[in-house]
């Protein structure tokens, strides 16, 4: 059995913050936000939109790369199938691209470079500033829409992955440390290219195989304009090569795993996916969120293969999956997948023919099977939905959810049926019960929105929110909550485990006979973006030290025990090394 490593107090991992003298404070109920996008400095739109007779995906736009182009598609309606794909865009991440401890932001768009803003930002004073220049981001040669990050390599710094659209590539720029990034994605074996146009959507990372080294999933939403039937989408999956002295460079094992999601009858579909152990047996399921029916949810076998499990499971019950987030429900905290999609406007006369029940929030229960709860929770509605992402926004120790929603088709009958759903913000009751507060909390936006982006943009104690807008400038809602609760942050990474430590689970106990909290390290969802890597634990308003905060290592199974965590701190938890006790 793995050794479990106690350490007595959390200045032994490595703790700054706290040491003031506390008096208990009671958090307000309901959070306040205030857009200030343009104040802070995101001023760049993310593109420039086609009209309708020259889409994206038209020939004219793309014969210049693919000389080869047909006209025909596989599906009816032209413009549809031209025109969509430029209205599902516009990521986001908030990543530390240079290791400063301030989140920096990576915009895709799809006119022009992608964007890099780098954090200048003061405690309440919230700035960034455009530093695209010279950062390798200015180099990237067309479309772009989702983007995530991890360290690919191990070397202690985040590296980038774009997904493109309607262009030739993938793309990955490798990190130096400083924040300078070099393109490498067709050397790495992640390019794609193949003549064909790339149709790019969301993109994570994680450790399917428990090697130590991060592997990658990728999506794509093909415009049936273009897609051949059996010619392979580019929603792959790549396994790390590291464990066999190739850090950060990938071999595609869509086929052999067991993961393929291109319909041997239609294109492909995907909009998002993530890598989460939801049975418990330390293996990386990976759940694949996508459009018409074609959700896929696939079992880790524990031999590097997967095994489609998504009906058995009771999953996949969403019309149109899109976005998608994780966190644990309940009070016995059990793994929930939280799935985007349409729900039906009554006032509309759409007609898309698309049914629409909205979307699900699914509670592992036992035996590989999931129970709905959507319902219950009360967040079925969310209006045409898209990113979402789960949010303490008053560090109460309860997670709200923030949903960005709306597309405008102007060739539907009415036009723009769905160009006016608002964001929308489900505030936790405490019980995992939500309702619907966006316009009491301040965060209104009735232009479509796509991706959603959580973090302290300026070190604050309060988590901030970045939505974006397809072929817009992004909002950026400032949380100026007048009382939060106290928070502690966690920074965590692996030494036999990969260095971002995903997949690893930690347990919040605050008091010895208080309830057990769980959260997990990592990428935890939405669509085109990636939230902050830090994990903030929110703790209400009392003072006395945190009992006991767990942090578990599926792959070495080694937990790191801290005890009497000061509140108000920042803590680095290293696993074991096997070696030594973890340090920092």
């Amino acid at each position: 059995m793995p050794a479990l490593l106690v350490l007595v107090s959390a200045a032994a991992l490595g703790c700054s913050g706290g040491g003031e003298s506390l008096e208990p404070i009671t958090p307000d109920a309901f959070p306040a936000f205030v857009e200030k996008g343009a104040q802070v400095g995101f001023v760049d739109s993310q593109g420039v939109r086609n009209d309708t007779a020259n889409c994206l995906f038209s020939k004219s736009n793309l014969e210049p790369l693919f000389p080869d182009i047909k006209e025909a598609g596989v599906a009816s309606g032209l413009r549809f199938n031209q025109c969509v794909p430029e209205r599902m865009t516009s990521g986001a991440a908030a990543v530390d691209v240079d290791a400063d401890g301030d989140d920096d932001i990576v915009f895709t768009r799809l006119t022009g470079h992608p964007l890099l803003y780098r954090n200048d930002s003061t405690p309440g004073e919230p700035k960034f500033v455009e530093s695209t220049k010279g950062s390798g981001f200015d180099l990237v040669d067309g479309a772009t829409n989702g983007v995530g990050y991890a360290d690919i390599d191990n070397d202690g710094d985040k590296d980038v992955v774009l997904t493109g659209v309607a262009s030739r590539q993938m793309y990955l720029l490798v990190n130096d440390g400083t924040g300078k990034f070099t393109e490498e994605a067709v050397s790495r074996g992640v390019g794609m290219v193949d003549n064909e146009p790339h149709a790019g959507q969301g993109v994570s990372f994680g450790d399917y195989d428990l090697d130590g080294w991060l592997d990658m999933h990728v999506n794509e939403w093909q415009s049936s304009i273009v897609a051949k039937l059996g010619v392979p989408s580019h929603s792959r999956l790549f396994r790390n090569l590291g464990a066999a002295g190739k850090p950060g460079v990938f071999e595609d094992v869509t086929e052999s795993s067991g993961a393929r999601v291109d319909s041997v009858v239609d294109t492909t579909w995907t909009f998002s996916s993530i890598f989460t152990d939801f049975d418990g047996d330390r293996y990386p399921d990976l759940a694949v969120v996508a459009d018409f029916n074609t959700t896929r949810f696939f079992w880790n076998n524990g031999d590097g293969t997967f095994t489609n499990g998504t009906y058995d499971a009771n999953l996949g019950g969403e019309e149109n999956g899109m976005g998608l987030a994780v966190d644990f429900h309940g009070p016995d905290q059990k793994p929930t997948l939280f799935i985007t999609s349409i729900k039906s406007l009554t006032d509309c006369a759409d007609d898309s023919g698309l049914v629409g029940t909205g979307n699900r929030l699914y509670v592992y229960d036992s035996e590989r099977k999931f129970a709905d709860v959507t319902d219950r929770a009360g967040v079925r509605d969310g209006g045409w939905g898209w990113g979402a992402s789960f949010i303490d926004a008053t560090n109460s120790g309860s997670r709200d959810l923030v949903q960005a929603s709306g597309i405008d088709e102007p060739w539907t009958n009415p036009a723009g049926c769905h160009a006016k759903d608002p964001v929308v913000y489900w505030r936790n009751d405490g019980s995992d019960t939500f309702d619907e507060v966006a316009k009491q909390v301040g965060v209104v936006e009735t232009k479509p929105t796509k991706a959603t982006v959580v973090f302290d943009a300026d070190n604050d104690g309060r988590m901030d929110i970045l939505i974006t807008r397809d072929a817009e400038t992004p909002v950026f809602f400032h949380n100026v909550t007048p009382t939060v609760g106290r928070h502690v942050d966690l920074r965590v990474s692996g030494t036999r485990s990969n260095r971002d430590a995903l997949g690893a689970i930690v347990s919040v106990t605050q008091n010895a006979d208080g309830p057990t909290k769980k959260y997990f390290v990592g990428t935890t969802g939405t669509y085109l973006s990636q939230d902050s890597s830090l994990l903030r634990i929110g703790l209400g308003g009392g003072v006395e030290p945190v009992h006991r905060i767990e942090v578990y290592f599926p792959l070495s199974e080694e937990t790191v025990v801290l005890t009497d965590v000061e509140r108000n701190t920042t803590v680095d938890v290293v696993e074991p090394d096997g070696a030594q006790v973890a340090g920092s």
